[in-house]
């Protein structure tokens, strides 16, 4: 088999091809396995409508089976990563484009322009996908993907947003008009999907839910001329704004509430904005060529202005791993900074013609698109033999093309298990850097999942077994819970407590969880109480919660709370008040699970049935689910919500349509005892699950196929598994330690 460096399947060359000599070496040196990015076959049920494979290479890679690789430590980054130009893609349009956008996974170009109407375009063939989308009035100014690729916005030249089903490119019946008639210039979602900001000619910026086309809350006022973009940080919590009066705004999404001072120093319209990957900085650039980095948490200027576009920046891009920052302009060039210091990267890339209206890193870094105004795509690539941008992707082509293979057959142990006798939790950090486990030996050790080895010295100072750790959603902080009563919070940088212990509990702490957007820690304990912890100051921030439970969640919103408690009664409060929301759910529940929207909550029993709830009214949705034979153990929504897994004591994992009640797929019935977990990976392309014989098997949930021979070297159950943020890996806790699989 055969694979080009983009991991699509490819001819191979002919036996004594002198492109297979640096492969042959990198086959004996893969760097890392982390966070290589597998690329499966596309999953059927998925939107948008599936796309063709890449086109093969002219250089493809060559391997010879794979064996099981022996994870070594990264290679050394290229400081000076070098980008060729790789092809041109012609969308059709010879010119008039006016705004440009690409999708989430990078394979459609979105093209607006005068004429009042949206090309699709396949980046992998260069076809056209679909009819355009027209009917917008006076040209399109600005185009945006929801991050799931279903949506698509697109504001008309007279200022109204119109949105699209992409999965039958339909426009959606209302349009978002409400106080900014005639007056939007731009569009943005945030990363969840929840939320559509739009900035106006007024100066205001306007929340939207996507879902209703209803405005969210008041408009954002303080900018005092047009609102020419807005983008929202990575995590969400943050939306920036830039405006023809040349200042950038901060603005918290929660609270619709401005976050610090404007950010001045602009002498023109801004007109881009851009967060860096960890949100940490902030690159923005306006009209007379000033292209700025800021510091976010101190709200101060990193580096002097970059300075060498002769023509206002319209648009800039971070690499993935945040060291490189992509900038283009309308004089045809693209050019490369170090992030770090500020400097020009290498020579500029240079354009034959046409304004630079997009760019985009590929997911590992080594590709850049650039779409302009005179209708092309232009397709950079670093050489062959160039180290990888991201560091913790530093790992050599060849090497994710074995994964790639491993995805469709073959999952293959990452070295030996990481030593830490009876595993009971096991969690990655956000960005997958870190590996968390805990025992009942009342430690909590941090793993390199690159390495296999500890990444900090071991979390001792709980007196008594550890019951759950949680990382906040920026990775910054890590929760764990004890027997001893006590909550402590650590810097998983550092391996360092951050806080003093939160005291308060008079019974062991079962369960920890962080609020969405890490503003709350919320605890259980065996006294009867749930409490709830500021934790940027270690101090209570409302009265305790009480009821007698053992597990609790936030809603994918934060605006939720669910306890279960010992006798299985599921209560649902508002965190904000402490106030109970609802009556109780009074069925013996065993597990429950929000959806992603937050729109459902799911809850299995002891007697075999699986529950859907409207968490905002506390009332049952439909007939409940029936099926399993044995108690239902997990319950768990697949990433899109378009799946329900449970697992069950019966042997068996069913997969549920939500939407309708009914099974997707037949039963999974090849464990041969009770099925204690099941876990989707973050793609939704790979589901896992766990037995009470130790025994893990991988599916794919778009057929209920098991995929490759089952991992059974899990002694005594697999008590938990966890799929990195990436989807690569999967940890498998037991109580013969930590086992990592690609």
């Amino acid at each position: 088999m055969s694979w080009d460096e983009d991991g699509g399947e490819c001819t191979p060359p002919a036996r004594g091809d002198s492109a297979l000599k640096p492969w042959r070496v990198r086959w004996t040196v893969l760097d890392t396995l982390r966070t290589a990015r597998r690329r499966g076959t596309e999953v059927k049920d998925a939107p948008p409508t599936p796309l063709p494979e890449p086109t093969p290479s002219a250089n493809p890679i060559s391997l010879p089976p794979p064996e099981p690789p022996v994870a070594k430590p990264p290679a050394p980054l290229n400081p000076c990563p070098a980008f060729l130009s790789a092809s041109d893609l012609q969308i059709g349009r010879t010119g008039g484009i006016w705004s440009v956008a690409s999708s989430p996974d990078g394979r459609l170009l979105a093209a607006g322009g005068r004429d009042g109407a949206v090309w699709l375009w396949d980046l992998t063939t260069g076809q056209q996908v679909g009819v355009p989308l027209t009917g917008h009035t006076g040209g399109v100014l600005a185009v945006a993907f929801s991050p799931n690729g279903r949506l698509f916005a697109a504001v008309s030249g007279e200022g109204t947003v119109w949105l699209w089903d992409l999965a039958n490119q339909q426009q959606l019946a209302v349009s978002l008009t409400s106080g900014q008639n005639r007056n939007v210039r731009s569009v943005a979602f945030s990363p969840d999907g929840r939320l559509l900001a739009t900035g106006s000619a007024d100066g205001t910026v306007r929340l939207w839910d996507p879902a209703t086309r209803k405005q969210v809350g008041h408009p954002l006022t303080g900018h005092t001329e047009t609102v020419v973009v807005v983008a929202f940080s990575p995590d969400g919590r943050l939306l920036a704004t830039g405006s023809a009066d040349a200042t950038v705004r901060l603005w918290d999404p929660a609270t619709r509430k401005q976050v610090g001072h404007p950010l001045t120093g602009h002498t023109g319209r801004v007109v881009v904005v851009a967060f860096s990957p960890d949100r940490h900085l902030l690159a923005t650039a306006d009209v007379v060529e000033d292209m700025r980095l800021w510091d976010l948490s101190t709200g101060e200027q990193v580096h002097d202005p970059l300075t060498g576009h002769t023509r206002a920046v319209l648009a800039v891009a971070f690499s993935p791993d945040g060291r490189l920052l992509a900038t283009a302009n309308a004089d045809a060039t693209v050019r490369l900074w170090d992030v770090a210091t500020g400097q020009q990267v290498g020579d500029p890339l240079t354009r034959r013609n046409g304004s630079v209206q997009l760019l985009a890193f590929s997911l590992n870094g080594r590709r850049l698109v650039t779409a302009s105004n005179d209708g092309t795509v232009q397709l950079w690539k670093q050489p062959v033999g160039t180290a990888p941008l991201r560091s913790h992707d530093a790992m050599p082509l060849a090497a994710r093309a074995v994964l790639y293979g491993m995805y469709r057959g073959r999952p293959v142990q990452l070295g030996p298990p990481l030593s830490h006798p009876d595993v009971r939790r096991i969690g990655f950090s956000p960005d997958g850097r870190l590996l968390a486990t805990f025992s009942r030996d009342g430690t909590v050790r941090l793993w390199d999942p690159a390495t296999g080895q500890q990444a900090r010295n071991p979390l001792t100072r709980h007196t008594k077994d550890v019951l759950d750790v949680s990382f906040s959603s920026d990775g910054r902080l890590l929760a764990t819970s004890s027997k001893d009563g006590t909550v402590r919070l650590w810097d998983p940088a550092t391996g360092q407590q951050a806080r003093n212990p939160l005291t308060g509990h008079i019974g062991g702490v079962c369960s920890v969880a962080f609020s969405p957007d890490g503003r709350l820690l919320a605890t259980v304990s065996r006294d009867g109480t749930v409490r709830l912890w500021d934790p940027a100051t270690g101090q209570q921030a409302r009265n305790p919660l009480t009821s007698h439970s053992l597990v609790v969640a936030f809603s994918p919103d934060g605006r939720l709370l669910a306890t279960v408690s010992r006798d299985g009664i599921v209560r649902l409060w508002d965190p904000a008040t402490g106030q109970e929301v609802g009556d109780p759910i009074t069925e013996p529940v065993c597990s429950v699970a929000f959806s992603p929207d937050g729109r459902l909550l799911a809850t299995s029993s002891k007697d075999g049935t699986v529950r859907l709830w409207d968490p905002a009214t506390g009332q049952q949705i439909g007939d409940p689910l029936t099926g399993h034979t044995g108690s239902v153990l997990a319950v768990v929504f697949s990433p899109d919500g378009r799946l329900l897994a449970t697992s069950s004591e019966d042997e068996t994992v069913r997969l549920w349509d939500p939407a309708t009640g009914q099974q997707a797929r037949n039963p999974l019935t090849r464990h041969t005892k009770g099925a204690l977990d099941v876990s989707f990976s973050s793609d939704g392309r790979l589901l896992a699950t766990g037995s009470v014989a130790g025994t893990v098997r991988l599916w794919d949930p778009a057929t209920g196929q098991q995929i490759g021979d089952p991992l059974t070297r899990h002694t005594k159950g697999a008590l938990a598994m966890v799929f990195s943020p990436d989807s690569s890996v999967l940890a498998v806790g037991s109580t013969g330690g930590a086992y990592l699989y690609a």
